[in-house]
């Protein structure tokens, strides 16, 4: 199933077996080299911890709700190597900006789809805007045009802007186009 990053805040994480409440989804951890999210930043209820992860590798099924095995599947991020290396580098999709190879800007990441079922990003939703009130234009991205996800942008390969230069380039170079 297809999810999107915007409409999963707020989720309830169940126990599989009695369906008590855990946590709350709070946001997503995503590996930015293979585009998998690989887990899921959540407010436990019943631990007296702040912020928590959840591992997408323990969710057992996830419908209206995400269940999982039992609370002991949510941990202190510090306490998992693989989470640990992904914040350190500090390489967001959410909010971050995207650009072309050739570096025009396009906006920010204001939402992701994603698939529930491998935890693979599927799209980017990019929005160019003035002071986040007036959008400028909108823009969707599938996670292949990715070239690249550095902290401070994501480059994309956009293949409309290298058509429109193709174009105006035959253009220009041949004379009985008119």
């Amino acid at each position: 199933m297809i999810n999107d990053y915007k409409s999963i805040i707020g989720t309830p994480i169940l126990d599989f077996d009695d369906g008590n409440p855990l946590a709350m989804l709070k946001d997503v951890i995503i590996d930015p080299d293979t585009g998998k999210i690989e887990a899921f930043w959540v407010k436990p209820l019943t631990i007296l911890a702040s912020d928590a992860v959840i591992q997408s590798q323990d969710i057992v099924e996830w419908k209206k709700n995400i269940y999982v095995k039992d609370d002991s599947v949510i941990a202190d991020p510090a306490d998992i190597i693989r989470i640990s290396d992904i914040l350190s580098r500090a390489t967001y999709i959410i909010g971050n900006r995207v650009q072309n190879e050739e570096g025009e800007f396009y906006g920010r990441v204001y939402n992701i789809d994603f698939d529930t079922e491998t935890f693979y990003l599927k799209q980017i939703y990019v929005e160019k805007s003035i002071l986040g009130l007036i959008s400028l234009g909108r823009r969707i991205f599938s996670f292949d045009s990715i070239v690249e996800v550095l902290p401070g942008s994501i480059i994309v390969k956009d293949k409309a802007t290298k058509k429109e230069k193709i174009i105006k380039t035959n253009l220009i170079e041949d004379p009985s186009v008119t």
